[in-house]
């Protein structure tokens, strides 16, 4: 026993600094068991170790004492990692949650608002997929960094899981809550260099306001959150407020997203085509698919009504293969009406299903399946997934351009595309995006102008969409964009409806 002893002790050199909480408990028993248990061991330990009573109890004393300074020290320890988010540093959620049961019964008694503002990072996601968890962690660390410099002291924040963080700002005015978060979104919009790699990302901002939109914890932070996926909804980069109105769009997004799976088991979902037109001939050369959703109980609903709900939930890879596929059988039934024509179908790719390794074998299964020639088919991608999938992009979409399918570039105008850029795409087809028809005059429109010398620079066709007046479509004309469509023709029309239509023109 006495050795075991003497090696403990040296091992410490009487000092038990070196000695965790849980090594210097069993030190303790040991000493005590060794010491106290017979007058023989204490005589025994004496002698061998060169140690009087006196001083063998000073040590355990000290010991004792070492060892309540450590658990004090091991416990205040437990308590902060209890409290504080374990990458950022800042507080978690259940610090967030106890402060805030705080802030509520203050705000409450002298009659005062507080704001609960709840952030996602906008595409945090593609961080971690395409440059590892270390960069999305280093980005979390960097973000935290830079908005805890923003924050009053007697404000909270706190990160509550994955890229959602939450700042709480005490007796606020709505007007000066506008200024500060508008702040914040631009502190977000800043490039992050990280390692070798500068991101550019965005924030969503969903807030509540005590009392009007709820007097507990768990209401606001809900009602901050149901804010927060509106503004992911409507584009992401931006913020809302909780109203009574957004909570009932809710409820009425999550029977749809219930619904999807069981309508496309059903059939309830089908396409529509929007002609495309030739100038001057008027003849019909093509159609965009659109899809509708013919709901059992609400009627004909558009895509904008469901298209986001879908993509936030991932039902748009199901219901995406479900377009490609009805869109190829739909051109197979007019081949077989048709025999002799030429006409060709687009139908929108987006940017969930450009993600997926399985796009092309999708596409390419549909082909052979129905029969289609590839020249038949056309995919229509908007400018946006450009911007957030350039590499991804490239790849996926030579892959399926392989095939002898033509590639359409959709809503050209509003993002951020440049030429140096586009002519690294195979991209065949620019569309001039409504807005800036909606802004033809009949004498110019410098935007439009713009678009179609740039398409013409780079040996691309160019259409317009939303063509709704006899001047846009001259002035078009005119300016060497010869294919549109829109309302000036046609809407969006049944299938059946589209052949009639092609069946008159082929008899004219």
């Amino acid at each position: 026993m006495h050795r075991l002893l003497k090696r403990q002790l040296k091992k410490i050199g009487f000092d038990g600094d070196a000695l965790s909480h849980e090594e210097l408990e069993k030190l303790l028993t040991f000493v005590d068991r060794a010491y106290c248990d017979s007058d023989d061991d204490r005589k025994l330990l004496e002698n061998t170790l060169d140690i009087s009573s006196k001083e063998m109890l000073t040590l355990y004393e000290e010991l004792k004492e070492k060892s309540k300074s450590k658990l004090a020290l091991s416990e205040e320890r437990y308590r902060y990692l209890a409290k504080h988010d374990a990458l950022t540093g800042i507080s978690n959620r259940l610090n967030l949650e106890e402060q805030l049961k705080v802030i509520t019964a203050d705000s409450k008694r002298h009659n005062k608002q507080f704001a609960v503002l709840f952030l996602d990072l906008d595409y945090f996601k593609s961080v971690n997929d395409t440059l590892g968890h270390d960069i999305g962690d280093e980005l979390l660390i960097e973000v935290s960094k830079r908005i805890s410099k923003n924050i009053r002291e007697n404000d909270i924040f706190a990160r509550i899981g994955g890229d959602e963080f939450v700042v709480v700002q005490s007796d606020v005015k709505k007007e000066s809550l506008i200024v500060y978060i508008e702040k914040l979104i631009n502190i977000i919009r800043q490039p992050w260099v990280l390692k070798e790699h500068e991101l550019h990302i965005s924030t969503s901002i969903g807030i509540s306001i005590y009392p009007q939109d709820g007097e507990d914890a768990l209401t606001l932070m809900k009602h901050a959150d149901i804010a927060m996926y509106r503004v992911k909804e409507l584009g992401r980069d931006d913020f809302a407020f909780y109203t009574q109105r957004l909570n009932a769009k809710v409820h009425e997004d999550m029977l749809l997203q219930q619904g999807m799976s069981s309508a496309l088991q059903k059939k309830e979902f089908e396409l529509y085509y929007q002609p495309k037109i030739e100038s001057p001939s008027n003849l019909i050369i093509g159609a965009e698919a659109l899809i509708r959703w013919n709901h059992k109980d609400l009627g004909l609903i558009f895509p904008d009504e469901f298209i986001g709900i879908a993509e936030q939930s991932g039902f748009i890879s199901m219901l995406g293969k479900f377009v490609i596929e009805e869109g190829c059988r739909s051109i197979a039934r007019m081949n077989k009406l048709l025999p002799n024509n030429n006409i060709h179908l687009s139908v929108n790719l987006s940017i969930r299903q450009i993600q997926r390794d399985d796009i092309y074998s999708i596409v390419k299964n549909a082909l052979e399946k129905t029969g289609v020639e590839a020249v038949q088919l056309s995919l229509e991608i908007t400018e946006s997934v450009i911007e957030k999938n350039s590499t991804l992009l490239v790849k996926q979409l030579e892959k399926i351009k392989s095939l002898g399918i033509r590639i359409c570039l959709d809503d050209f105008g509003t993002g951020y595309s440049s030429l140096s850029y586009l002519s690294t795409l195979p991209i065949d087809t620019l569309k001039i995006d409504k807005l800036f028809v909606d802004e033809i005059s009949k004498d110019e429109n410098i935007l439009v102008d713009t678009i179609i010398s740039m398409a013409k620079s780079l040996n691309m066709g160019v259409i317009a969409e939303g063509v709704e007046h006899e001047y846009q479509k001259e002035y078009l004309y005119k300016q060497g964009c010869s294919l549109y469509q829109g309302f000036l023709f046609s809407e969006a029309i049944p299938e059946r409806e589209y052949f009639n239509m092609l069946k008159e023109q082929e008899c004219s």
